[in-house]
């Protein structure tokens, strides 16, 4: 089963409920895949996807230790650390959530460890990349380079590259991604997805407590109102608001993604994008 990388170039852009959000769907469909996370770690070892799935995360952290390194004694001490996020590429199966400040750091040891050649001869399953931004310039401006250095070979082999336009900052009727991503990377072949945004009044307390959208959708009203601390009102709203919205996010992702196990397989494939030069030609 392949692999789904979700990142962005800037903190905040919503990845992390991204990355929920396809591990749901997938184990939706029967699709037994492992939650990973490559970023900043409390001290108690956990990244803040590590605290909504408590136990279940597999921490890779933000990358080697200057003490460690030094320990160590070897140059190549940082580059290495990276091949246990390799080796999840290798295994497959995964959805790897990856902190803005490691994407570079991934990108260093991909070319360094010539991660390309290697994941090709271990016969590697596909790589998916998802990529997730606000109706922001900047978080625009640095997915569309993040893009491009991606198609120029200079991060891992990769079957797609999907970006999630994440509208819980506002929409994105101001800001024509295709066009931009279409003049940094025109040959890339790209496919955007819209996660709508949720509007339910408990999600600011899921988001407190750590608890994930999958366990809020498996709990009663009244569990709800106790473990988010709200009258069950709320609760009841808001609980009949984040099931609304996870299924049309479901289906927005599943559309776009192609995951394995969907029924409608044939429509999905059905439904890959064009280029986005392609794209972008098409709306002038």
């Amino acid at each position: 089963m392949k692999t789904y990388i979700c990142a962005a170039h800037a903190g905040g852009q919503g990845k992390t409920t991204v990355s929920q959000a396809i591990y749901r769907g997938l184990r939706q469909r029967g699709l037994d895949y492992k939650l990973v996370s490559a970023d900043y770690c409390d001290d108690a070892g956990r990244s803040k996807l590590g605290k909504f799935y408590d136990g279940k995360v597999t921490e890779l952290g933000v990358g080697a230790q200057l003490t460690s390194a030094k320990q160590e004694n070897d140059a190549n001490y940082a580059l290495k650390y990276w091949d246990k996020f390799g080796q999840v590429l290798v295994d497959g199966a995964a959805i790897v959530d990856v902190g803005a400040n490691v994407v570079t750091m991934l990108q260093q040891w991909a070319q360094h460890r010539n991660a390309h050649r290697v994941l090709q001869v271990r016969n590697a399953a596909p790589i998916e990349v998802v990529l997730v931004c606000k109706a922001e310039k900047h978080a625009v401006q640095d997915v569309a380079e993040l893009v491009r250095s991606i198609a120029d070979g200079k991060f891992v082999p990769y079957s797609a590259i999907t970006i999630v336009q994440n509208t819980v900052g506002g929409n994105f009727d101001k800001i024509d991604v295709r066009r931009v991503v279409a003049a940094a990377a025109p040959r890339a072949r790209v496919r955007f997805a819209t996660l709508p945004h949720c509007t339910s009044e408990i999600w600011a307390r899921l988001e407190q407590t750590y608890t994930s959208v999958e366990r809020a959708l498996r709990m009663s009203e009244t569990e709800i109102a106790a473990k988010l601390d709200v009258d069950i009102w709320s609760a009841t709203a808001g609980l009949n608001d984040l099931k609304t919205w996870a299924e049309a996010a479901d289906r927005e992702l599943a559309t776009h993604l192609e995951y394995r196990g969907t029924p409608d397989l044939q429509s999905l494939l059905a439904n890959i994008a064009p280029t986005v030069a392609e794209a972008a030609s098409a709306t002038q």
